[in-house]
């Protein structure tokens, strides 16, 4: 999702190297816990290193899903500051997921970056805060929309204060769950704006 070449390519180099030393690969994930696209989120394991990294949302019919870890795994799961890569085929496409930051027990933990790629094109990035895998706030961007937002997020998209940024419009205000009311309706971008009226949010 890249060659990483510097300073810091010698401390992942060095990171692998220790990582090798201290034991043999950690092995499949429980099948229990492997991800199952389109019914659970889970763990694939790094073909190469055997870490594990959480994975979840795929659709029902991806496939050829795999993942690479620049970090260390001493338990499975991949632990500590890094870049994981998972990619998969979607509908006869190829998409990738890049993210680089802090992961504890194979998930996104603390300030991070998640870039999403489509047949080797950036079509969405979010830079922030993580918790549990969880985007909760930050910048959310989507390039070929011209659409970037900057605020709280929750399960639902846009949650708490926030700011978007649409074509050179503004709307700004207090989102809820995607939705926020304006003078002229619902502003929307993770559901339609027809679902925001007397929806529960």
């Amino acid at each position: 999702m890249m060659r990483i070449r510097g300073a810091r390519g010698l401390l992942v180099a060095a990171a692998l190297v220790l990582a090798a030393a201290s034991g043999p690969p950690p092995g499949p994930p429980p099948e229990s816990e492997r991800v199952v696209p389109g019914d659970r989120s889970g763990f694939t394991d790094d073909g190469g290193t055997g870490c594990w990294i959480w994975i979840g949302g795929l659709p029902r019919g991806s496939t050829e899903v795999r993942a690479r870890w620049s970090g260390a795994c001493p338990a499975g799961p991949a632990e500590g500051e890094g870049r994981s890569e998972m990619t998969w085929r979607e509908g006869g496409k190829a998409r990738s997921m890049v993210y680089e930051g802090m992961l504890v027990r194979g998930k996104a933990e603390g300030r991070g970056v998640l870039t999403h790629y489509e047949d080797g094109q950036l079509t969405a990035r979010e830079a922030g805060e993580y918790r549990n895998d969880h985007f909760v706030g930050g910048s959310f961007e989507l390039p070929r929309q011209s659409l970037v937002y900057e605020g709280g997020w929750g399960p639902g998209g846009p949650n708490g204060r926030g700011r978007l940024t649409l074509r050179g419009q503004v709307f700004e205000g207090v989102w809820e769950r995607g939705c926020l009311r304006t003078k002229e309706g619902w502003v929307s971008i993770t559901r339609p704006a027809a679902e925001c009226e007397g929806s529960p949010t």
